[in-house]
C-alpha cells in the first residue's frame, strides 16, 4: 500500500535525492568515458595494450560493488569522490570494450584510402576512425549509464546513493512507500537515460540507417 500523503509531503527531499542520482551517474559516466578515451589513445601508440586494459577494465567490473567502495573509502571517505571513482570503474569495461571493437570494425579499404591522403595518425583517427566507430562508442555510453543508475543505489550504503537512500529508509522503518517510490524513480531514470542515448543515436547517425 503506498502512502500518498507521505510523497507529497516529501517530494522535495525525493526530488532531491532524484537530482543527486542523476549527478553521480553523469560524474561517473564522464569519468568513465574520459579513462577509457585515455586507454584508447594508448592503444595507438602500442596497440598490444588493448587486451591486457580490456582484461583489467574486466577484473574491476568483477568485483563486488559494495567491497570496491570500501577499498576506495581509506582514501577518499565517505565522499561523493568515493562513489564517483567507484562508477567510474565500473563504465571503464563496457564502453572501452565496445569503442575498441567498433574501432577494429572499421573497414580496411577506407583507413588506406585516408593514409594515401596524407592523413596523419591523429587526423586518421579523430577524422576517420572514430566518428565510423561512433555507433559502437553510443551503444557503449547507452549501456553502461543505464548501469550505472542501479548501482547508484548501492552508494546508499556509504551515505552517497541518491534514490537508494530512499530504499535503506524504508527497509529500516519497515515503510513500504519509500521503497516503491526508489524503485519506480529508479527505474523511469534508468529509461531517460536510455532514451537520451538512443535519440543522440538517432539524431547523429543517421547514415547508418
Amino acid at each position: 500500500m503506498i502512502d500518498w500523503s507521505w510523497i507529497l509531503e516529501n517530494w522535495l527531499p525525493i526530488g532531491l535525492l532524484l537530482a543527486d542520482h542523476v549527478q553521480l551517474v553523469t560524474l561517473g559516466l564522464c569519468s568513465g568515458m574520459l579513462v577509457a578515451g585515455l586507454m584508447v589513445l594508448l592503444t595507438l601508440w602500442k596497440p598490444a595494450l588493448a587486451r591486457p586494459m580490456i582484461y583489467l577494465s574486466g577484473i574491476l567490473f568483477t568485483i563486488p560493488s559494495l567491497a570496491l567502495f570500501i577499498l576506495i573509502m581509506p582514501f577518499t571517505g565517505l565522499s561523493k569522490t568515493t562513489s564517483v571513482i567507484g562508477l567510474s570503474l565500473y563504465a571503464l569495461l563496457i564502453i572501452l570494450q565496445n569503442t575498441l571493437a567498433g574501432l577494429a570494425s572499421n573497414p580496411a579499404h577506407i583507413l588506406e584510402e585516408a593514409r594515401a591522403l596524407g592523413y596523419t595518425r591523429i587526423q586518421c583517427f579523430l577524422g576517420v576512425e572514430l566518428p565510423l566507430a561512433l555507433p559502437a562508442l553510443l551503444a557503449g555510453l547507452r549501456t553502461t549509464s543505464v548501469t550505472l543508475v542501479g548501482l547508484v543505489t548501492v552508494t546508499a550504503l556509504i551515505g552517497q546513493g541518491g534514490l537508494g537512500q530512499l530504499f535503506i529508509t524504508g527497509l529500516a522503518q519497515s515503510f513500504t512507500t519509500p521503497v516503491v517510490v526508489s524503485l519506480i524513480l529508479t527505474v523511469l531514470l534508468a529509461f531517460c537515460f536510455d532514451y537520451l542515448f538512443y535519440s543522440i543515436d538517432k539524431f547523429l547517425i543517421r547514415w547508418v540507417r
